[in-house]
């Protein structure tokens, strides 16, 4: 059973992630206490504006708030949550579609247009392969968490995006997952577009050195001014997991290497700044804030010089 919760009790929201197993603990005389939940789930209490401490979010809808003038949460950068998006955009398993060059003209669906994922696709599409996302036609449910912009002419539908692949209705489902993927092999009705995803993403880790970030930490205001020395104590309590992580045996690399280096430093480090510069890019390309943002002001003050140590 969980201990009482006191004075200097803060709890933290996040993914169910192996590597934060160790979160929990007294750290500079406060109680942190992490809460693994599903995925998505720690969004909630954020985009409602419902009570919370501190929870994993994307930095893409955080960068869209900020950019509307919510100014009650600040950002640590704990950069938790990473993934290439070559293999975000599914097709049927016979369409011919095989690169991105083939796409213009065709119909892609996306759940949520605004996700973090599709942000990563869209932007990675421009500077790799030419495609930009006006060239392509976008259907959505119409549920979203925030309006796509005009000019991407989203089309709102009802119906199941990822059968509507399936049936031929569309051409595309971009997702960071699909449900197809649970099924065994042989019984897979979907597939990546590229033939080999493994190879595209390593090909463009090789280049760029990117890999791309999708979500961060963030504080609500009211636990900042109750405990201001909270963003280090926070910061220094995920990178401590995430060592003790590695020192149990734990691997992080995406394809599954032997780890000569941690692949998802925290702290805004040269390549995290390039990283989130390139996401912030990505977002003022894709009509999503009407400026680009600097990006230290994103972070809590003093996040410059946190050391993911």
């Amino acid at each position: 059973m969980p201990g009482a919760v006191g004075e200097n009790t803060i709890e933290m929201v996040g993914g169910d992630y192996p590597f934060f197993r160790h979160v929990s603990g007294v750290r500079n005389g406060l109680d942190l206490r992490y809460v693994p939940v599903g995925p998505g789930q720690a969004f909630k209490a954020v985009l409602e504006n419902l009570p919370f401490q501190v929870n994993e979010f994307s930095l893409a809808n955080y960068t869209l708030m900020l950019d509307r003038g919510v100014d009650w949460m600040v950002a640590i950068p704990v950069f938790l949550n990473r993934a290439f998006r070559h293999g975000s955009l599914y097709v049927r398993r016979d369409s011919d579609l095989i690169h991105p060059s083939q796409l213009r003209g065709k119909t892609i669906g996306a759940r949520e247009y605004t996700q973090t994922a599709g942000v990563w696709w869209r932007g990675t599409m421009i500077d790799e392969y030419d495609l930009h996302w006006s060239d392509l036609n976008w259907v959505s449910e119409r549920k979203q968490r925030f309006a796509p912009p005009d000019e991407a002419r989203v089309e709102a539908i009802d119906g199941d995006l990822e059968q509507m692949v399936v049936d031929g209705t569309i051409d595309a489902f971009l997702a960071p997952s699909v449900k197809d993927e649970k099924k065994p092999e042989g019984e897979r009705q979907l597939r990546p577009i590229f033939p080999d995803t493994e190879a595209a993403e390593r090909d463009y880790f090789a280049r760029t050195g990117i890999y791309p970030l999708n979500h961060a930490v963030v504080i609500h205001q009211s636990c900042l001014a109750k405990f201001p020395d909270a963003p280090k104590a926070l910061f220094d309590a995920y990178c401590a997991s995430k060592k003790q992580f590695y020192a149990e045996g734990g691997n992080l690399n995406p394809w599954g290497d032997a780890m000569d280096q941690d692949p998802i430093p925290f702290g805004l480090t040269a390549k995290n700044r390039e990283i989130v510069q390139t996401l912030l890019r990505y977002l003022h390309e894709q009509k999503f804030i009407s400026r680009l943002p600097d990006i230290d002001p994103l972070f809590a003050a003093g996040a410059a010089e946190f050391l993911d140590g």
